[in-house]
């Protein structure tokens, strides 16, 4: 082995704690892009296989009551290679003995042996029979209901008791774990019937249809033609759906997500280069002796470059080892977590090369490109520079802030010998600073986002300023609807709304299904955000707040005339302003309640109600829903669907506490980071001051006293970071809620500042700064006077 080689080995083996802390924090930047790289490859790749292994149809149409009849016409449509119904309802349920009533979803096949879209895999236990139901796994799972479990459910005004028998697995049920769906039972036709009293077991209200060959153009064309057949025969079709069959439902949102993931993982492996700039820089100073001898002895400045650039390449090859096999290990954990989440059942561990090499690029590349300037920087110096370095005094006492410090006279020794102590290596001390101010930066911004998430929910919320919405079989009159609300106490107010769908025709010639909200003249609790134009006033007709997406996508402004299709009959409407507002896939526009019902012919009447609460507590409010609820019912009027504001909240915030674990996760990530940037100074640090330990030492300084230096001299530098992270983090953490949202929603978010997580890092990062600075403060005090007297 040459001499190079022995120093380059000599300086890992001798420095093994440094060696450690570079290697780690190197990891886990190398890490944090492989978890995100590889958690993105697996999860593609299962979605995509998962999705094409359930035959999904390519139409789905949503219907009124049809029969097999109905699906024979429609496989005889040209184009069409299969059809198949199903049906599925809404109804509430509740555990044996249980008070509170939950919503949930039956649905059920004509024959659970034949079938051929989304086929449903029984698990355990049996199938669906005349009076027995089947859960679906998620909500087995969620709801905690095994086989035997007793379930009794509420349908119109009866109660029945039935008993789950199987737990099935249905590839395309909403998650009720992260608020995106309910309850999901499987039935029998003849449980259907039953529980309906429908006349008819083979009744469906779902088509699903799988075309001969699919494209976006051909399954729009085809919707239409299958459409029209189905009127024809007497079948009403309230929307229908394309599904692209090598695309599955969460994939695009999942795209978004790791595209923030991606961004997070990014700056963690930038942190890593900083730590290992600060510690090639620090190593160079410490050795400029050593170079200087080398270059006396003939050794020229490019050997002495490829010295240390092995020293940093040998640091990133050891990264590698860690990083890739756990960042692996963990995206299979977590890809296992979140597929559970969507119903996909992972059974192999996938290694995904695309990661893996972008993982050894990273881990080679970025300790090299971090360590060539100072490198470069110490080789350039000459040998007679080298050899008469005066070490860590050497300059110091000098400068502006060198001299202020030197003022300061009214701290205790220990504490005023720390404040010095900090600035004395000040490149050194700017580089660990950003280090940790990044970290902060990045953790402040992590909790904006799901601070301005919340805050999002609670301004898209007060849009309608509901406590509860509640739709009902039929248009009621109106004043039948109030009547019934405002004679229970604890309402205060109830206001009929309608919401019919409509088709709006488009420049192109085109239509774009769209939901049009009917609001009361006199609304108390519409409040929309106009981003131009004006609100709807009074004495409007046919007057229309337009969503301002669809007008930014196709072209309409203030003033303009549209055409919309309601039930079949087409009218004129003004735009008079534009909303914002994400309901329905932006979909959503608002206009006069009683203009909306003289071109629906429901005049006075309505199917909607909204109510708010004198009470604020959520329990309270739950139970003044079941009275709304029981009232209504006893009217003979049938609430078929209602929703408490409270309800919006909890399944949106668990859809969105998903993303934020994740990103919290990329965040602390870089925290480690930066407290193992900062341990490797301090590091450093005890070392070059060997000397003046030993000095200390020698005239009585307690293990204690040396200790404290050290570690107050790391809680500075933390609060430093804290006190430089957080006006950066408000202009960072804007822009990333910006990007957050218009990536995951299409909206920017309405952005609020989490003071909560300014203050918790500062608590954070005081703690990560004592206990970095503890250990190498341990080794100060280990250092005894002869061998620190002794320190060359």
């Amino acid at each position: 082995m040459s001499m190079a080689w022995r120093k380059v080995w000599r300086d890992l083996w001798d420095n093994k704690l440094r060696t450690l802390l570079v290697v780690l924090a190197t990891a886990v930047g190398v890490f944090a892009l492989g978890l995100v790289f590889g958690l993105s490859a697996v999860m593609r790749a299962e979605m995509t296989e998962s999705h094409r292994a359930s035959n999904s149809p390519h139409l789905e149409f949503y219907t009124s009551r049809f029969n097999q009849d109905v699906v024979h016409a429609i496989l005889r449509e040209p184009g069409v290679a299969d059809a198949e119904g199903e049906i599925g309802m809404g109804f509430r349920w509740k555990l044996a003995g249980e008070a509170e009533w939950r919503d949930g979803v039956l649905f059920a096949r004509a024959d659970y042996d034949a079938q051929r879209m989304y086929p449903v895999e029984l698990l355990e236990g049996d199938w669906p029979a005349e009076r027995t139901l089947a859960v679906e796994r998620m909500s087995s799972q969620y709801y905690d209901l095994p086989i035997g479990a007793s379930i009794v459910v509420e349908v119109g005004r009866r109660e029945r008791q039935l008993r789950v028998e199987g737990i099935v697995r249905h590839p395309y049920t909403p998650p009720p774990q992260i608020g995106l769906g309910n309850a999901t039972f499987c039935a029998s036709p003849e449980m259907i019937a039953w529980l309906y009293g429908y006349d008819d077991e083979e009744a469906f209200n779902t088509m699903n249809v799988r075309l001969e060959s699919f494209s976006q153009e051909a399954a729009e064309a085809a919707a239409e033609r299958i459409k029209d057949r189905l009127q024809r025969t007497g079948v009403e079709v309230g929307y229908w759906d394309i599904v692209d069959p090598e695309v599955h439902w969460a994939q695009e949102m999942m795209d978004a997500v790791f595209l923030i993931l991606g961004v997070l993982g990014g700056l963690s492996l930038a942190l890593s280069g900083f730590l290992v700039i600060n510690v090639m820089n620090a190593t160079v100073v410490q050795q400029v002796w050593q170079i200087g001898v080398m270059k006396v002895v003939g050794a020229t400045s490019k050997r002495v470059v490829r010295i240390y650039l092995a020293i940093a390449s040998i640091y990133g090859t050891l990264s590698l080892f860690l990083a890739v096999p756990l960042g692996a290990f963990v995206a299979h954990l977590m890809a296992v977590w979140l597929l559970d989440l969507f119903n996909i059942i992972v059974r192999d561990f996938r290694m995904n090369l695309t990661a893996v090499a972008i993982q050894a690029a990273m881990g080679l590349v970025v300790p090299l490109l971090a360590a060539l300037v100072p490198v470069i920087g110490g080789a350039r110096t000459t040998a007679h520079k080298a050899i008469n370095t005066h070490g860590l005094g050497a300059g110091f006492g000098r400068g502006g802030l060198d001299r202020l410090l030197g003022r300061v006279r009214s701290l205790p020794r220990p504490l005023a010998l720390s404040l010095r102590n900090t600035f004395r290596r000040k490149g050194r001390v700017a580089l660990t600073l950003l280090t940790l101010t990044l970290g902060g930066v990045m953790f402040i911004m992590v909790l904006s986002v799901s601070a301005s998430f919340s805050n999002t929910l609670e301004v898209l919320l007060s849009d309608f300023g509901f406590d509860v919405l509640m739709v009902f079989d039929d248009a009621y009159h109106v004043q039948r609807l109030t009547g019934v609300a405002d004679g229970i106490s604890g309402v205060a107010r109830a206001e009929v709304w309608d919401r019919p769908d409509g088709q709006l025709a488009l420049p192109n010639g085109e239509e774009l299904d769209v939901g049009i909200w009917g609001v009361p003249a006199e609304s108390k609790m519409f409040s929309p955000r106009i981003v131009s134009g004006r609100a709807l006033s009074p004495d409007d007709g046919r007057a229309i707040l337009l969503n301002s997406k669809i007008a930014a996508d196709e072209g309409f402004q203030v003033g303009d005339e549209i055409e919309l299709t309601i039930g079949g009959r087409e009218s004129t409407w003004t735009v008079v302003g534009l909303v914002r507002n994400i309901n329905n896939d932006f979909r959503d526009n608002f206009c006069p309640f009683d203009a909306l019902a003289r071109v629906t012919g429901n005049g006075n009447h309505g199917a909607l109600m909204m109510a708010t609460f004198d009470e604020r507590d959520y329990a309270a409010q739950e139970k003044l829903i079941d009275n709304l609820r029981d009232t209504y019912n006893a009217r003979h009027i049938e609430v078929v669907y209602d929703q408490s504001a409270g309800e919006v909240r909890e399944q949106n915030m668990a859809t969105f506490d998903v993303i934020t674990k994740l990103m919290l996760a990329m965040a602390i990530l870089a925290a480690i980071v930066g407290s193992a940037g900062l341990m490797s100074t301090m590091s450093i640090n005890v070392v070059e001051r060997g000397r003046e330990i030993g000095v200390m030492r020698s005239i009585g300084a307690a293990s204690q006293t040396v200790a404290g230096i050290f570690v107050i001299e790391g809680v500075l530098i933390g609060v430093l970071s804290w006190l430089f992270a957080v006006p950066l983090s408000y202009p960072g953490a804007r822009i990333f809620s910006h990007l957050v949202g218009t990536t995951l929603m299409q909206l920017p978010l309405d952005f609020l500042y989490s003071v909560d997580g300014m203050v918790l890092w500062l608590g954070v990062v005081v703690v990560l700064s004592a206990l970095a600075s503890l250990w190498p403060a341990l080794r100060a005090t280990k250092v005894s006077v002869r061998e620190a007297l002794a320190y060359e």
